[in-house]
């Protein structure tokens, strides 16, 4: 029998995937934590049969830890509200992330998508959020007016959308790139959808203009960030007569047309000079004595996302894998592919095409 390589690395991973502690699974092998520590480090020695006991622990096939880690920085993810959330969720958050890249990978290797131009706007060169999201509108070809389909115009640049299941509150949304290059926007999936839009901006913006930068120590990215999405959606060259009429009744109409939240409204009409502190204060005011703050009325159309359908899709189809087979080659087990990965929408992007290979 061949001797099983294991990547240490991939048993911390598998651990905070699974919102273990490490003295928990320590104790459960019957070690002490201080030599679970060091296997996990790679400065103790770890037997093949401690290996399975591991994976059946953690429930993962034992192919798992037998791969490369994801080499993405961590410097790399940006992502808000990262300092408030508890450790114990933010290991959870990025192990999920890093296995969902690596599957991602998986998933590609026998069939092409658009690759991703890899945008760059550096704003310590002259660039702002406001222009940057001006010029991608343009790039992009969005038409004058409302983006009724943000994710397909993302996806349609390579940028592949994944909704993530996260109870965590705190957690809105992180842009990373899988290790073979292709960007991804994680977006927690039970945001309401004025927040889901923003968030598809913001992050948007990290993608462009602060991953492929240098950023000095002093700059404020996720403020940058923040700007980014009320010039996206609602180009100020194009929304004027509603910021100069803007009143308190009207914001639920304006919030269903652009898609952004009436605070974001509220917020760019004070910024463009529309409307004054005095009234600022009292529409944010009347929101809180409404209730809305934490939830707005209103209605904002959002699509889904479609391009990992598509790939799904075309093995199931085209390659006739089954489930099991597709869970093997991601080197998960079938529950946790349901959970990540299993086509819930139909898909409305097309990827290119199977690989010539095949």
């Amino acid at each position: 029998m061949p001797m099983l390589h294991v990547n240490c690395k991939m048993i911390e991973l598998a651990r905070h995937t699974r919102g273990v502690t490490q003295s928990e699974l320590a104790q459960s092998l019957n070690i002490t934590q201080s030599n679970l520590s060091k296997i996990e480090r790679g400065d103790l020695n770890v037997t093949e049969a401690t290996v399975n006991q591991i994976a059946s622990l953690l429930d993962f096939p034992v192919s798992f830890f037998c791969q490369s880690e994801v080499r993405t920085p961590i410097s790399n993810i940006y992502f808000r509200k990262r300092a408030s959330i508890n450790q114990k969720s933010l290991d959870k958050i990025i192990g999920d992330v890093k296995i969902i890249l690596k599957c991602i990978d998986y998933l590609l290797e026998e069939i092409d998508i658009t690759e991703y131009p890899k945008y760059k706007f550096d704003l310590s060169e002259g660039w702002t959020p406001e222009s940057v999201a001006i010029r991608m509108r343009e790039i992009i070809k969005i038409p004058s007016g409302a983006i009724r389909e943000p994710i397909k115009y993302l996806e349609e640049l390579g940028i592949i959308v994944y909704m993530y299941d996260s109870k965590e509150q705190k957690f809105d949304g992180l842009t990373a790139y899988t290790d073979n290059g292709v960007p991804v926007i994680f977006i927690n999936k039970h945001l309401p959808n004025d927040r889901i839009k923003f968030t598809l901006g913001h992050e948007l913006c990290h993608l462009v203009c602060h991953i492929p930068c240098d950023i000095e120590p002093w700059r404020d990215y996720e403020a940058e960030a923040n700007r980014f999405p009320g010039e996206f959606f609602m180009p100020t060259k194009e929304c004027v007569s509603d910021l100069r009429r803007l009143s308190f009744p009207n914001l639920t109409t304006l919030k269903a047309y652009w898609g952004l939240s009436k605070a974001a409204i509220i917020y760019k009409a004070k910024a463009m000079g529309y409307i004054n502190e005095k009234t600022y204060k009292y529409m944010i005011i009347e929101l809180t004595r409404r209730g809305e703050r934490k939830n707005e009325t209103g209605f904002v159309e959002i699509d889904q996302p479609s391009i990992l359908n598509q790939v799904l899709n075309l093995l199931y189809n085209e390659l006739e894998y089954t489930d099991e087979e597709i869970a093997e080659k991601l080197k998960i087990n079938v529950s946790d592919f349901h959970r990540l990965f299993k086509p819930q929408n139909e898909s409305t992007v097309r990827v290119k095409k199977l690989k010539a290979a095949i």
